[in-house]
This record gives C-alpha cells, structure tokens and sequence, in this order.
C-alpha cells in the first residue's frame, strides 16, 4: 500500500489583542467574534492587562510578546491616563502596535453610533454610554444587540483606529470592501 503525501498545513498568522481592562477585552471578543472565522489563517489570542494607565498596559504587553512568539501584537488602551511620547516611542520600539481610545473607549463606540460632543472627560463619556446603551461597556450583551456587524463595518471607515484593530484580525492579505 503506497502512502499519499501528507497536505502541508497553512501556517497561521498569530496575533495577541491586548485590552487594558475588561471593557477592552469585551470588545475585543465580540469583534473576534464577528471578524474571526474557524480556518482564515488567522489565531486571535485576548490578555487583559487589568488597567493602571497607558503604561501598563504597554509594559503588559511587551512581556506576554516576550513569553510567546505572536505575529503582531496589538495593545488597546485609553489615552486619559499615563499616555504620551515615552509611551508611545517604547510601544514603537518594541513592535507593539498601539489603538488609542481617545480619551477613552466609550467614546470611540459612541463614535460608531454617530454621537460626537467635544470636551467631555473619561467620566462624563462613560456616563454618556451607560445613559444611551442602559449598561456599561464591560457588559457582552450591549455589543451583541447595539454593535452588530454592519454597525462595526460603517463605523471602520471613519474610525482609523477600528480599521487597524479589524485589519489585525483578517486573513493576511485581504483587504476588507469599504
């Protein structure tokens, strides 16, 4: 009996989201949710770096790149706290590929619903969110029923930051349809 040649696995692009609290890393399951299909040549792995600034969640990041070998690390962060141009240039230099929330992540995702005010503190937004949304951000059910995909999609072409985050989780390679 002749043996038939093995099929050569694909090899897998390895990609780790690092969300700075639970907030980010809700979000981030729901996108990879959404975005991350069995056998796209993609594997999306979430660490929660359990807040403490801008900073930490860099540092955070940095030492789980180190722990395993990923393709592309991406940190998830807010922009209110421990957020400037040493942060920055360390997530540069060490290949970490930063997605500001400005200032902060509820912001952003009013954004996506079309809600924009100027001047608002992390505070006032996130007062913001709960008072449209009727729950926190760190709550799964407010991304399944007011995120959905095609709230996601529109929103990725005004967001540059939300593009990143979704290019990060596709097939290497293929662009998305704006």
């Amino acid at each position: 009996m002749t043996r038939r040649p093995a099929t050569p696995r694909r090899q897998q692009t390895t990609v780790l989201l690092v969300g700075e609290g639970h907030a980010e890393v809700t979000w981030l399951a729901h996108l990879k949710q959404l975005y991350v299909t069995r056998g796209n040549g993609v594997s999306v792995s979430i660490k929660n770096a359990r807040g403490k600034g801008a900073g930490h969640v860099i540092d955070f990041a940095i030492r789980q790149k180190r722990n395993a070998a990923y393709d592309r690390v991406l940190a998830v962060l807010d922009t209110d706290v421990d957020w400037g141009p040493h942060e920055q240039a360390r997530a540069h230099a060490e290949r970490v590929a930063v997605i500001p929330s400005l200032p902060c992540l509820e912001a952003m995702l009013l954004g996506l619903h079309a809600f924009t005010r100027e001047g608002l503190s992390s505070t006032q937004w996130k007062k913001e969110f709960y008072a449209r949304f009727g729950a926190a951000a760190d709550e799964p059910s407010v991304y399944a029923e007011h995120f959905g995909r095609s709230v996601v999609q529109s929103g990725r072409v005004r967001i540059k930051t939300l593009d990143q985050l979704l290019e990060a989780m596709e097939k290497p390679g293929r662009r998305h349809r704006k």
